[in-house]
């Protein structure tokens, strides 16, 4: 009776072994597609977005065999070891870090939607209410309140209000909101702002900005604020998404794969071309005193984040814990929004903020400090 009853155990254990190694096996592929130049292999370049999925899943068989057959916990170990890197990226784990020091230079940056959101209870989950911008506006007061040294707005179109204005100019004497095209970027600081110039991208509606900061005599910063090239999709397609993602099985959602795939990775490819032209910029620039901050509508796992992070450094990454999302809507939850930093800096307390819930966005912030 005893052998009867084994044979079904190995080959539930070898089903299990199977899965196992496919996501070990996906979990690389998304990893290691944030290598590849979209503008290469355009489908290629949206597998980032299902490395949570395979982490998650190799999470779980690592407490599955810890149960049932500890010593094949050695496969997902093994397998997450050789993708360790992009694992940090997206869920990095630093308990042991230091507070800020004394001095530290506190940034943000928030895609604040044009103020047009009201606050979390002025909308409902599918229809958010539109609401005109004022200094009572529960984004403005957060950005008031916030304690920031330097902000990086995106979608900004509506902080050159009189009545805005009248309120965050005490707090931040310095702003520049001129550049602009279909969307807006804004900078509030609290150290004079030298210069602005338009980093030119391949875009119809995005842009990138950078700016020269006074930090003190004879020391300046060279700041990039930038919105990259958005996927643009209609609430059909996210609506068609979020379907997917819920009910990968139902027949009728294949249909839509091929099409939603199209869209997301042509606007990959944009991207893809808009961060080597940042890069490009960066290292011809003279300033040692680097930060990036943007809505890169891109994840951590993706080329865009893989190229400007070359030669800076993902504040996120070295400072925080957890994945961080930055973007919550139509079942999308990936951390979009990110702050980069010149190896001359030590991040500390980097955070997504997820308690203003005024944008489809939440602010990301970090404090930098000189080494």
């Amino acid at each position: 009776m005893s052998k009867i009853l084994k044979y079904p155990k190995y080959a539930l254990i070898t089903v299990f072994t199977i899965i196992n190694v496919i996501c070990i096996v996906g979990l690389n592929v998304c990893a290691y597609s944030a290598y590849i130049n979209p503008a290469s292999h355009p489908n290629f370049s949206i597998l980032g977005m299902a490395f949570p999925v395979f982490l998650i899943a190799t999470g779980f068989f690592i407490f599955f065999w810890m149960i049932f057959k500890p010593k094949f916990m050695l496969i997902s170990i093994v397998g997450m070891l050789l993708c360790a890197g992009s694992v940090r990226t997206y869920c990095p784990v630093n308990f042991f870090k230091s507070e800020a020091p004394e001095g530290s230079l506190k940034v943000m940056s928030f895609n604040i939607c044009h103020l047009e959101w009201g606050s979390s209870d002025e909308r409902d989950k599918n229809n958010p209410l539109y609401c005109i911008p004022s200094a009572k506006h529960p984004t403005v007061e957060y950005l008031a309140n916030s304690n920031a040294d330097i902000i990086c707005c995106q979608e900004a179109s509506n902080l050159d209000k009189a009545e805005i204005q009248e309120k965050l100019t005490k707090i931040y004497p310095y702003q520049n909101l001129e550049i602009k095209k279909a969307t807006r970027l804004g900078v509030l600081s609290k150290f004079p702002i030298l210069s602005a110039e338009k980093i030119e991208i391949e875009t119809k509606t995005n842009v990138a900005a950078a700016y020269e900061l006074l930090l003190g005599e004879g020391d300046t910063l060279l700041l990039i604020n930038c919105h990259l090239e958005s996927y643009k999709l209609a609430k059909e397609d996210k609506d068609e998404y979020e379907s997917i993602i819920k009910n990968p099985e139902v027949t009728e959602n294949r249909q839509y794969i091929d099409s939603l795939s199209t869209k997301l990775s042509r606007a990959d490819v944009i991207r893809a071309a808009q961060a080597d032209r940042i890069a490009e910029f960066i290292d011809s620039c003279r300033h040692k005193k680097i930060i990036l901050c943007g809505d890169f509508n891109s994840s951590s796992i993706s080329y865009v984040h893989h190229r400007l992070t070359q030669k800076l450094n993902d504040a996120y990454t070295r400072s925080a814990n957890g994945p961080g999302v930055s973007y919550y809507r139509s079942s999308m939850y990936f951390r979009i929004d990110h702050i980069l930093c010149s190896p001359n800096f030590t991040s500390y307390g980097a955070k997504v903020d997820s308690k203003i819930k005024t944008s489809d966005h939440y602010p990301i912030y970090c404090w930098l400090k000189e080494k």
